[in-house]
């Protein structure tokens, strides 16, 4: 009765406030008293309402019973599935002035709320932060506590939303795809990236020497060069490199383990990516396009380096003599012009030496490029295909000399 007569009796003696029923008397005086006596038993998360901590066990347990009937997606809770569905629906739930008018109001609202003073702050390191649940975030990179596990593998994360993004290597979701090519990424980060090789926008610049970056890692990457020396040296070959995982990735090239296989051709490699690449020489896919003349390629890097034949961009620059080359490998090459260095050459006896062994002849090759062209004289492999004729060819200037005969031949016309 009390429902409909608005009548309240139950008070709280601390704020004030009324209710009209002693259950949520009680659960609202957590609020003061702090008390959470439901816990999770996965991560020991502790709430004020047996109904929250409910919601919270979906997320361990991965149940999403919400399914959207347009695209299949799931959803843990009703009201994300609701939101959700506005999207394919193209309707809004709140018209759009007043849709407005309470972004601006949150705005504000946010606005104030960041300028009062910071009130949580973590004992460990000293980071101040805004919000509680930022601070309770960032402690568990100090404890270690991983408290959301992917049931597929069994890997751990400590933000709900990685594991979201690690869940969709397992699921093969791509929810984000380019309006330019069609391509689809599993993060919105990686296409907003992804869409700069488009559109030729590159945001971040070297304030120390000009160069401009489309990605903000490649920039933090860079101003390393600048200000951090190479203290890391690998031990097999002696190259030098700034950070530690660096040089630990750049190891898995030594190693004879090789676990990423083409199914077509059989070649092994040490990296995911460096398979996505060859894979592109048997499919014949180039998805980057140069803007300027169309020419297209199968890596951003190519592309790159091909736009500078446009743009007529010389980044490196020799401080011995001012000569600016386009391409890092020729810059390197210079500058032994100027250092005299021959890297395999015997300092005593002044031999020449080739690094690279064929494992079948014994015949030995300065480069690993040209170790690689060889070994196909033995494997048969001919990864490079005329798409005129359908012939096949190992090395790309064999492909290119043949492509000639086409471009000479006479061109029939019917009528």
């Amino acid at each position: 009765q009390w429902i409909h007569t608005g009548i309240k009796p139950y008070i709280c003696h601390i704020c004030g406030k009324r209710f009209n029923q002693t259950s949520i008397l009680k659960v609202h005086q957590r609020i003061h008293t702090g008390e959470r006596p439901y816990s999770c038993d996965e991560c020991g998360k502790r709430f004020n309402q047996k109904s929250i901590l409910n919601v919270h066990k979906k997320i361990h347990s991965m149940e999403r019973p919400y399914c959207c009937n347009t695209c299949g997606r799931r959803f843990n809770l009703k009201s994300k599935l609701d939101s959700h569905v506005i999207w394919h629906s193209g309707e809004r739930a709140i018209p759009a002035q007043l849709r407005a008018e309470i972004q601006l109001n949150l705005r504000n609202h946010f606005t104030a709320y960041m300028h009062k003073k910071c009130e949580y702050k973590c004992d460990t390191c000293g980071k101040v932060f805004q919000f509680k649940s930022r601070l309770m975030r960032h402690f568990r990179i100090h404890t270690g506590v991983r408290p959301f596990c992917c049931h597929i593998c069994g890997k751990r994360f400590n933000q709900k939303s990685i594991l979201q993004v690690h869940q969709r290597i397992h699921t093969g979701e791509r929810p984000f795809s380019c309006d330019i090519c069609s391509k689809s990424f599993n993060q919105k980060s990686i296409l907003n990236v992804h869409k700069r090789i488009h559109t030729g926008e590159r945001p971040f610049s070297c304030q120390v020497c000009g160069k401009l970056m489309s990605n903000f890692n490649n920039y933090k990457f860079h101003m390393k060069s600048h200000t951090v020396e190479k203290t890391f040296k690998c031990g097999t070959c002696g190259k030098m490199f700034r950070e530690s995982w660096d040089l630990n990735k750049h190891l898995v090239i030594h190693s004879v383990e090789k676990p990423y296989k083409c199914d077509i051709c059989g070649n092994g490699f040490t990296r995911r990516y460096n398979l996505d690449l060859h894979a592109r020489i048997h499919t014949g896919e180039k998805p980057y396009v140069c803007s300027t003349c169309g020419k297209s390629f199968s890596s951003c890097v190519n592309m790159k380096k091909h736009t500078r034949v446009h743009t007529g961009e010389k980044p490196y620059t020799c401080k011995d003599c001012g000569k600016e080359f386009a391409d890092s490998s020729t810059f390197k090459n210079h500058l032994r012009v100027h250092t005299g260095e021959k890297p395999f050459k015997c300092t005593f006896c002044k031999r020449q030496f080739k690094p690279y062994k064929c494992t079948v002849c014994d015949k030995m090759f300065g480069y690993r490029t040209d170790l690689k062209g060889h070994m196909r004289m033995h494997t048969g492999e001919k990864p490079y295909k005329c798409g005129t004729c359908g012939d096949r060819f190992s090395n790309w200037s064999k492909l290119n000399k043949h492509k000639r005969v086409h471009a000479s031949e006479p061109q029939s016309f019917t009528e």
